[in-house]
């Protein structure tokens, strides 16, 4: 019950200073700005690094699962 009230407390009170509650100046701002389009850049440029690591990241993880299948289909059949 007590988790209850501080949950609703918690919603009550970001629905009361929602005017503390804005976007990022990329989002909110002047899109013609040099500082709206240096951060649209830095966006763009974070995604760019960030995506292949992670796509790197993803394939050997699938990479490693298959190998590991293979494996045990190999010694369940050994047996």
């Amino acid at each position: 019950m007590k988790s209850l009230f501080l949950k609703q407390g918690i919603i009550v009170s970001l629905i009361l200073s929602s005017d503390l509650i804005f976007a990022c100046a990329t989002c909110f701002g002047d899109p013609n700005s040099n500082a709206g389009k240096g951060m649209d850049m830095a966006i763009i440029t974070l995604l760019g690094v960030i995506s292949p690591i992670l796509f790197a990241i993803a394939a050997g993880i699938i990479s490693i699962g298959l190998k590991s299948k293979k494996m045990n289909q190999d010694i369940t059949e050994n047996d």
